[in-house]
């Protein structure tokens, strides 16, 4: 089967969704519409395609509608079995308008959590990209439930983006900053530094709970546009000795910055099943995230994680030093609860088959539905 898969990114995601494509024996073909260079090496068996026109960070939907043309020629000329493009108002939308059969569209979380209500724009583009999609891939009930406001959607192919199996494990090699104190906690974050994550809330409820318990730690590993901002913090504040920032690129490196933290820690204003989350708790850290719908399909207070308000910075403080005063045997069981939940609902390999039984099942439709004309 021969698959075109349309992103505007090129994150280890998109990675990771290539790859499956490829090893599950389909040819596929991808393309950013943005034309960034990925930072991975392409996997064995996929191609590639550089746009002519490259469109990043768009305004609005209407910005995409230039990449029409190209994209409609592409299509003539690739004739794919499969046409598999998201997020919802970019990559969606401009499938959409292409009116070609059969076509998937695939949510990255945010497109329809929170980028649908942004303006009249955004919501008309969400129901045009999902009305006539012949499948739709998303991470996690909540963002399904977004998706049915806007559309009559019936072949849906619903599962975590999960963990490669035996990749993330709380054995192996780790960073190291704090030294041996036994006593110190270490947070970890590994968000992007962009306002969705809340890094300036992060920042200001670590400081408060800092301030009533110094043997507290931070580990902020990511990149972003908030970087000038949380250096100047940091240093504003007198925290160089308690918070480490660490601009990572290389996705080979993430199993060892979740070794070297004892909790892990979110604040996202809004989410689909987050993966940094299942790779931390595939990493046996309990978790203290954001009281959002998506992450209450994974997190029991008390049980695996802990919740706090989106936006509190009273919440998260008191949920840095609930969460450091725990007994290490309260966290010895939260850890396995929380390596055996990924294992149960998060194997990647096994999660994957849905989209592959998707791809067969609209390539099908899409047979029948041309030997009836």
């Amino acid at each position: 089967m021969r698959v075109l898969y349309f992103s505007d990114n090129s994150s280890d995601h998109n990675r990771r969704f290539l790859q499956k494509i490829s090893s599950h024996g389909h040819e596929a073909f991808f393309l950013d519409i943005a034309g960034s260079r990925p930072r991975f090496e392409m996997p064995a068996g996929v191609t590639q395609l550089r746009p002519a026109l490259t469109i990043s960070q768009p305004r609005d939907p209407r910005s995409v509608e230039a990449f029409l043309p190209e994209l409609e020629s592409l299509l003539q000329t690739l004739q794919p079995d499969v046409f598999h493009a998201g997020p919802v108002q970019t990559c969606g939308y401009l499938a959409a308008l292409t009116q070609f059969h059969p076509r998937i569209v695939m949510s990255w979380g945010s497109d329809l959590l929170l980028h649908a209500r942004a303006s009249g724009a955004w919501e008309r583009a969400t129901r045009y990209a999902l009305e006539g999609a012949d499948g739709f891939v998303c991470d996690c009930k909540t963002v399904r439930e977004a998706a049915l406001r806007y559309a009559n959607l019936e072949n849906i192919a619903e599962f975590p983006w999960g963990i490669e199996p035996g990749r993330f494990s709380p054995t192996g090699e780790k960073m190291t900053y704090w030294g041996e104190n036994p006593g110190i906690v270490t947070f970890l974050c590994t968000r992007s530094w962009e306002p969705l994550y809340d890094i300036d809330v992060l920042l200001e409820a670590f400081t408060d709970a800092y301030s009533q318990n110094p043997f507290l730690r931070l580990l902020l590993v990511g990149h972003g546009s908030m970087e000038v901002f949380i250096r100047q913090f940091i240093e504003q504040r007198n925290l160089t000795t308690a918070v480490q920032i660490h601009s990572e690129q290389d996705p080979n490196n993430m199993p060892k910055w979740f070794r070297s933290a004892d909790i892990y820690v979110s604040c996202a204003k809004s989410d689909g099943t987050s993966i940094s989350m299942l790779e931390a708790m595939a990493t046996g850290l309990p978790v203290l995230v954001s009281d959002i719908p998506s992450n209450r399909e994974w997190v029991n207070p008390s049980e695996n994680g802990w919740l706090a308000e989106v936006g509190s910075v009273e919440a998260f403080a008191a949920g840095l030093l609930r969460a450091a005063g725990q007994s290490r045997d309260d966290i010895k069981a939260i850890s396995a609860r929380n390596q055996l939940l990924v294992i149960q609902r998060a194997n990647w390999d096994k999660n994957v088959l849905q989209l592959m039984k998707l791809y067969e099942t609209v390539s099908e439709d899409s047979r029948q539905a041309c030997l009836k004309q």
